[in-house]
């Protein structure tokens, strides 16, 4: 079988990898996160119903695509080590989770109707906490633009069936460069100054291991906290997008406000929706993407 191809000068074809999930699996509700940009995030992609991921292992960018064959089965194609496959869907697609049940009626109805819904991540907490803070206060499609932007930077990128894609920058590869070249990919002063600052925490923390896959959670959050410009919000944001962490609530977050005033009339506040989802714990994250791809919706849900 022949995968998705890599276009640099000419054409160059994968293998194709069958996995078995553990149904029931959607790749479509799971990865929707990616197809709210519409095409703009730098780094992943839905095209034509496969997904499409660019990141690094040990000290080197690779790509993976996956494609649902049936509701346990996927499709991995791309260059990645594919010893790595495995952990590689349990990382980032979530494979290994399984859907909570919740007390909540409006909740228990979400997850009947997106049953097949996994917690796609980026995979590590360094990825979602460069997402969290490009995102701060601004638009899915502001924050995918802005975080392409500041990824053109320090990559050439891959062209992947004629879609450019770059990879995050490594660690060290924001820590050694200054706030004023970050600040050219649109983010403000203030938050270039954190991008940069978080690049020297992790390029510390990995010195001893390159492999990415391995570092999912090594800095805490008083750490965060510490650097500037990082607040609760973009904490608990990173875990929830980094890690794809199952009780990670990105308190005062207005989308998701937006989302739960569809179900909730006594949500009225960021302070009332904290509540409220005090209600919800352990599993907060959950009931946060289930309320976001009800508002949001998802690839193909004509079909769905």
């Amino acid at each position: 079988m022949k995968g998705l191809e890599e276009r640099e000068g000419e054409s160059r074809e994968t293998s194709v990898r069958l996995l078995t999930v553990t149904p029931p699996f959607d790749l479509a509700r799971t990865t929707a996160p990616v197809w709210w940009a519409r095409g703009r995030w730098p780094n992943v992609d839905w095209i034509d119903g496969v997904f499409i991921w660019v990141g690094w292992e040990s000290d080197r960018s690779v790509w993976r695509s996956a494609r649902q064959v049936d509701a346990s089965t996927l499709a991995i194609s791309g260059p990645g080590d594919r010893d790595l496959d495995l952990e590689w869907t349990a990382s980032v697609l979530g494979t290994s989770a399984v859907m909570p049940t919740f007390d909540d009626p409006v909740l228990t109805f979400l997850a009947l109707q997106h049953r097949g819904l996994r917690p796609w991540s980026a995979g590590s907490l360094y990825d979602g906490v460069i997402s969290s803070i490009v995102g701060q206060s601004i638009s899915v499609a502001a924050a995918a633009t802005t975080e392409r932007r500041l990824f053109e930077l320090f990559s050439d990128g891959v062209n992947i069936n004629g879609r450019r894609f770059w990879p995050t920058p490594l660690p060290w590869q924001l820590a050694s460069s200054t706030a004023a070249l970050v600040r050219g990919s649109g983010v403000t002063s203030k938050r270039a100054e954190a991008l940069v600052a978080v690049g020297s925490l992790f390029a510390t923390a990995t010195e001893t291991d390159s492999n990415r896959l391995s570092i999912r959670s090594d800095i805490d959050a008083e750490e965060l906290l510490a650097i500037s410009g990082i607040g609760p919000w973009t904490v608990r944001s990173a875990r929830l997008w980094g890690l794809g962490e199952a009780d990670a609530h990105p308190t005062g977050d207005v989308a998701l406000l937006r989302a739960a005033l569809r179900h909730y009339p006594e949500v009225l506040s960021l302070k009332d929706l904290d509540r409220k989802a005090e209600r919800w714990k352990p599993n907060r994250g959950w009931a946060a993407r289930l309320l976001w791809i009800d508002l949001l919706g998802f690839a193909d849900a004509d079909q769905g």
